[in-house]
This record gives C-alpha cells, sequence and structure tokens, in this order.
C-alpha cells in the first residue's frame, strides 16, 4: 500500500484538453504500442504543461474482442519511478469503462463522467510528486483520510492489477532499452483498501473472483469486503 496523503484528485475546473487527434506527432513508442495492440485511438486528452512529465490519455472504443471502453496513458513512463532495487521503474496505467461512458466535450465537464480521466491523470504523476512508486499490488488512498472520488460513487481509492483483459503482447513494451509496464487500475471500496492493507491483494482477488468482479468500472458494484469492515 501507497502512504495515503492529502493530494486531491486533479479539480474538474482544470480538465486535460480533449481532443480527437493525436496532440504529439512526433515518434512515441508506447503510443505505437498501445494502437496497435489495443486499437487506434478515437479520443485523446492531453495536458498541455509537464507536470514533470506531459501525459496524455489515449481513448480506444470498444470493438468485437474487447467491448468496453479503455483509457490508457503515456507519458507517465518519460521518468524512472523512485522504485526499490529489481522493481519496474518505468509505468503506464490503463482504466476499463462500460461501453457507454459518455466522454463528449458536455460529458466531460461533470465531475460523475470525468472522475475516472482525473484519477488516471494522479496516479500518472504520483510517484513523481511523492517521490514514491508505484506497482503491482500497490493502492492509493484518495487522499487522507480517504473521501469519494465523487458524491455520485463511493470508490475511495484504487489497486494496480495486472492488465489480464489485454493481449499478453500489451502487458509491457521496451523503449531505448528501459521495460515499461502497464498496469490496471481498478477503483476499490474503503472496506477493500482495508482488506488489503491487512491481508494482501492475493485475497481481495479471492473476493473478486467470488464475485465476478472484472476490471471493468462499474460504480453500483458489490462491496467485496463489506461482510469484513469491524473485524479487523
Amino acid at each position: 500500500m501507497v502512504e495515503p496523503t492529502n493530494t486531491p484528485l486533479y479539480p474538474l475546473a482544470a480538465p486535460m484538453q480533449r481532443q480527437t487527434e493525436a496532440a504529439v506527432l512526433p515518434h512515441d513508442p508506447v503510443a505505437e504500442h498501445i494502437a496497435a495492440h489495443l486499437g487506434a485511438p478515437v479520443l485523446f486528452f492531453h495536458e498541455t504543461e509537464s507536470d514533470p512529465v506531459q501525459v496524455d490519455i489515449h481513448v480506444i472504443a470498444p470493438g468485437p474482442n474487447y467491448p468496453f471502453l479503455r483509457l490508457v496513458t503515456s507519458g507517465m513512463s518519460k521518468q524512472a519511478m523512485k522504485a526499490p532495487e529489481g522493481a519496474p521503474a518505468y509505468a503506464e496505467l490503463m482504466m476499463s469503462l462500460p461501453p457507454d461512458w459518455k466522454l463528449d466535450e458536455e460529458s466531460v465537464k461533470d465531475e460523475r463522467w470525468y472522475w475516472p480521466v482525473a484519477l488516471l491523470r494522479h496516479l500518472a504523476h504520483y510517484p513523481n510528486r511523492h517521490d514514491t512508486w508505484l506497482g503491482l499490488g500497490h493502492t492509493v488512498p484518495n487522499g487522507s483520510p480517504a473521501k469519494p472520488y465523487t458524491p455520485a460513487v463511493k470508490f475511495r481509492g484504487a489497486i494496480l492489477l495486472p492488465p489480464v483483459s489485454a493481449p499478453e503482447p500489451f502487458h509491457s513494451v521496451n523503449v531505448d532499452g528501459k521495460d515499461v509496464y502497464f498496469h490496471c487500475v481498478v477503483p476499490l471500496y474503503q472496506e477493500e483498501l482495508d482488506l488489503v492493507r491487512r491481508r494482501g491483494f492475493p485475497e481481495l482477488l479471492d473476493k473478486f473472483n467470488d464475485h465476478d468482479v472484472t476490471d471493468v468500472v462499474v460504480p453500483e458494484r458489490k462491496n467485496t469486503a463489506k461482510k469484513f469492515l469491524g473485524l479487523f
């Protein structure tokens, strides 16, 4: 578990630029890797300033092989994380959303639809802002104490899991001699965050399997650890 901070999500008042074409035209191996294995993006969310790296979020439309939206970052891996020796120092992130998730120009002004974009942006900058790293099984609470991402959802943090719903060749890419690993971001309830902290993320995966929870964000999904409330 990554230590919580008081850093909030990027505010709705300062959203990323929504663009229908890539903002960066030069050769980008990570962007090419995303397109090659998941499909060409139909939309981009683009940062106009480096902080300290510039992050784009690629929106991949549902298709016959995967009927859900995907949001995938590029840019996070341009700077190494402060990872312990032997741990991966370069990463990118992915989230899966229902196919009817609204990301049109008007809808992204509403935090009900924008919060997954804000969450990916927040996590992509988290390691460099807090001199730490993010890896498989890490959880990041939304502040300290953890708060819901929006009033409309009860998730108070997120966990990084393998991108098992994506083709295996997508899981990593070598860029200029450095291995970049893609992690899937899955939002969690407070009780699920507590379960991981106390017993480790493999037990949470068992709960997910018991309740058929996948990597797709379902705001009203079952809280798989709620029965543990008060037992820790």
